[in-house]
C-alpha cells in the first residue's frame, strides 16, 4: 500500500463499533484491497489515489476495459439511424422505428437508453418529444 495515503475515519467512535459489530470492515481496507486487486486488472497499473477538495481515484485500464469503454460511448450503426432520425422527427415513435428497420420493440427500447446514455438526449412522454 501507498506511504502517502493514511486513512483516518471522521467519527472514530462510531466507526470502531460498526466494527466490532461487523458491519463495516477495518478503516483503510478498502484501499488495501484497491491497491492488491487493481494490477491483476490493469496489466499491472497502480491506483492513483489524489486527496485534495474533491477525493479522486484513478485506476489505469488494460486494452480490453479501455475498448469496452469505448465502445459504450459510441452508438453502433444501427443506433447512429436511429439517432438521425430522431434528430430528422423529434416527435418520432417506436412504431415508426419498428417499421423503417425491421427490430422488435425491445430492441428499439434498448437502442434508446444507449442513445440516451451516449448523446444526452431526452424523450418526454406526456409530449410524445425528443430533446436533444
Amino acid at each position: 500500500m501507498s506511504d502517502e495515503f493514511t486513512p483516518y475515519p471522521k467519527n472514530p467512535l462510531i466507526q470502531q463499533f460498526f466494527a466490532n459489530i461487523g458491519r463495516t470492515d477495518t478503516i483503510g481496507s478498502g484501499v488495501r484491497n484497491l491497491y492488491k486487486y487493481t494490477p491483476i486488472y490493469s496489466d499491472g497499473g497502480k491506483p492513483e489515489l489524489i486527496e485534495d477538495d474533491v477525493f479522486r481515484i484513478n485506476i489505469p485500464l488494460d486494452k480490453v476495459a479501455a475498448q469496452e469503454a469505448i465502445e459504450q460511448k459510441s452508438l453502433s450503426e444501427r443506433e447512429q439511424k436511429i439517432y438521425n432520425m430522431i434528430c430528422e422527427n423529434l416527435h418520432l415513435s417506436v412504431e415508426q422505428v419498428m417499421a423503417e428497420l425491421d427490430i422488435s420493440r425491445a430492441t428499439v427500447f434498448r437502442d434508446y437508453a444507449k442513445i440516451k446514455k451516449v448523446t444526452g438526449a431526452v424523450y418526454d412522454k406526456s409530449t410524445s418529444t425528443w430533446t436533444l
